[in-house]
C-alpha cells in the first residue's frame, strides 16, 4: 500500500483562501439578506393588493331586506378573478356561515373586525395560496370576506428578484476574485523573483541575494540566507585555497624527486633494473599529473564561484592551440594527431575551455593504444558551436558513461595513467558553460566526445 505525501499549501494558496473565505461568506450573507428584504418588500404589494380585492368585494355586499347579499355582476366577477397568472378565489358567509356567494369549500381563516389585515399560507386545490380575511358587520349581521390568489406570480416575482440581486453580487465576487488573484499575485513577485534568483544559481554561486528591494517581512530571512551563503563560500574558499596550496607544494618536491631519478639514470643506477626505473618513473608522473589536475580542478572551482565574465572564444584557434600541446607526446606514442576545423565562436572562458578540451585530448591519448587515430574538431552543427574530440581506441560503454564524470572515477580494466579527474574537470566547465556533453561511437569503433554550447552563446565573428 502506497502512502502518499500531500504537500502543504503555498503562501499563495494560503493568502487566497484566507481573504476569499470570508468574502465568500460575507457576500453569501449579503445575498441572502438582501434576497429577503427584497421579498418582503414584494410580499407586503401583493398583500396590499390581496387586501384591496377584499375591500372591493365589501362595497358589494348590501342590505335591502332581512339578510345580507352580493350585488356583484357576473362582468365584475370576472375582473375580479381576472390575472394574467394567478387564480383568485372568494367567499362570502353571512353570521350564521351561511355562504352567500363564491367558492363554497374555500376555508374561512381567522380575522376580526378591528386588527389589521392578517394574510394566511395554505394549500386550496392542490396549489399554494394566500388569504385574507375580512369580518364586516352591516345591519347587525357580521359578514365575512375571504379572498385568496395562489403563489405563482409570487415566486416567480421571488426568481427574479433572487436572480436580480444574485447575478450582480455574483459578477462582484468574480470580479473581487481576480482582482484578488491578481493583487496576491502581484504582491508576491518579489517572492518569485527570489525564487528564480536562486533557482537559476549553480551550486556554487554564493553570492548574496539582492534583498534590496525585497518585501520587509522577509528581509530577515534573505539576511540570516545572505549569513549563510557567506559562511559556506568562506569554508569552500579555505578548501579550494588549501587544495591548490597543497597542489603548489607538492609540485616542487616532485620536479625535484623526477629530476633526481633522471640524473640517477644517467648515471647507470639503473643498469642492471630498468623496469624498476619505469615503474618509478611512471608512478613519479602520475602523481605529477594528479597535483595538476587537482590543480585545475580548485582552479575551475573557484572560477565557477567567483562569477567571471564570459568573452567571445574562437573555438578553431583554441583547438587548434591546445591540440599542438600534444603532438609530440602523440608521435611518441605513434598516435596520429590530427584537426578538422572550422570556424565558430562561443562566449565562454578561454583558458577554462582550453583545459576541457586539454583534458579530452589527454583522455584519448591516455587509453588508445599505439597506432590509433585522434582527430580534434571544432564548427557548428544545428545551429551551436561545438568542440569534438574523436578517437578509434577502445571507447566507453554505455552502462559506464554515466560514471566516469565522478571524481576519481576509473574504468575497470583500463590502463593505468589517469586519475580519475579529467572528465570530472569537464563536466565541471561544461556546466558553468551551460554546455552539453554527448558521447558517440564512430563508424570504425572507438568514442567521440562532443561538447555543444548553446545558442544563446554563439557569437559571429
Amino acid at each position: 500500500m502506497k502512502s502518499g505525501h500531500s504537500h502543504p499549501p503555498g503562501l499563495r494558496q494560503r493568502l487566497l483562501l484566507w481573504i476569499l473565505l470570508p468574502l465568500i461568506v460575507v457576500f453569501t450573507g449579503s445575498i441572502l439578506f438582501d434576497y429577503r428584504l427584497a421579498q418582503e418588500t414584494a410580499n407586503t404589494a401583493y398583500d396590499h393588493s390581496l387586501n384591496d380585492a377584499a375591500l372591493d368585494i365589501t362595497a358589494y355586499v348590501q342590505t335591502t331586506g332581512l339578510n345580507p347579499e352580493l350585488r356583484l355582476t357576473p362582468e365584475a366577477e370576472a375582473m375580479l378573478r381576472s390575472d394574467a397568472m394567478d387564480k383568485i378565489f372568494f367567499a362570502i358567509h353571512g353570521s350564521d356561515q351561511q355562504l352567500l356567494a363564491g367558492d363554497a369549500d374555500l376555508p374561512i381563516y381567522p380575522g376580526s373586525l378591528h386588527e389589521r389585515p392578517t394574510f394566511v399560507d395554505d394549500i386550496y386545490q392542490d396549489e399554494e395560496i394566500r388569504a385574507t380575511t375580512h369580518r364586516i358587520v352591516i345591519n347587525g349581521d357580521e359578514i365575512t370576506i375571504t379572498v385568496a390568489e395562489t403563489m405563482r406570480e409570487r415566486n416567480h416575482a421571488s426568481h427574479r428578484i433572487l436572480a436580480a440581486i444574485a447575478f450582480p453580487n455574483l459578477m462582484i465576487i468574480v470580479a473581487t476574485l481576480l482582482v484578488i488573484y491578481f493583487g496576491v499575485r502581484r504582491g508576491l513577485a518579489p517572492l518569485v523573483h527570489i525564487e528564480n534568483q536562486i533557482a537559476s544559481r549553480s551550486p556554487r554561486d554564493l553570492r548574496a541575494l539582492d534583498i534590496e528591494h525585497a518585501p520587509r517581512e522577509i528581509r530577515p530571512m534573505l539576511t540570516r540566507l545572505n549569513e549563510l551563503f557567506e559562511s559556506l563560500r568562506l569554508a569552500a574558499a579555505a578548501q579550494q585555497r588549501f587544495l591548490a596550496d597543497a597542489a603548489h607544494q607538492l609540485r616542487t618536491p616532485l620536479a625535484g624527486l623526477q629530476t633526481q631519478i633522471e640524473l640517477v639514470a644517467a648515471e647507470g643506477k639503473y643498469l642492471r633494473n630498468e623496469e624498476r626505473l619505469a615503474r618509478i618513473e611512471e608512478s613519479v608522473e602520475r602523481i605529477a599529473h594528479l597535483v595538476t589536475q587537482l590543480l585545475i580542478y580548485a582552479q575551475t572551482e573557484s572560477a565557477a564561484s567567483a562569477n567571471q565574465v564570459f568573452q567571445p572564444v574562437a573555438l578553431h584557434e583554441l583547438a587548434e592551440s591546445s591540440a599542438s600541446i600534444f603532438i609530440d607526446r602523440a608521435l611518441l606514442k605513434d598516435i596520429d594527431l590530427g584537426f578538422e576545423i572550422e570556424p565558430a565562436v562561443t562566449e565562454g572562458i578561454a583558458w577554462m575551455l582550453r583545459e576541457a578540451l586539454g583534458n579530452l585530448i589527454d583522455n584519448a591519448l591516455r587509453y588508445c593504444p599505439s597506432g590509433s587515430t585522434i582527430t580534434v574538431r571544432s564548427g557548428i552543427r544545428f545551429g551551436r558551436s561545438y568542440l569534438a574530440v574523436e578517437d578509434n581506441g577502445p571507447g566507453i560503454s554505455v552502462t559506464e558513461r554515466d560514471k566516469v564524470f565522478e571524481r576519481f572515477y576509473r574504468i575497470p580494466g583500463s590502463a593505468s595513467g589517469g586519475c580519475g579527474l579529467g572528465l570530472s574537470i569537464v563536466q565541471e566547465i561544461a556546466q558553468l558553460h551551460t554546455a552539453t556533453i554527448n558521447f558517440s561511437e564512430p563508424a570504425g569503433g572507438g568514442l567521440t566526445v562532443i561538447l555543444t554550447f548553446p545558442a544563446s552563446n554563439m557569437k559571429n565573428e
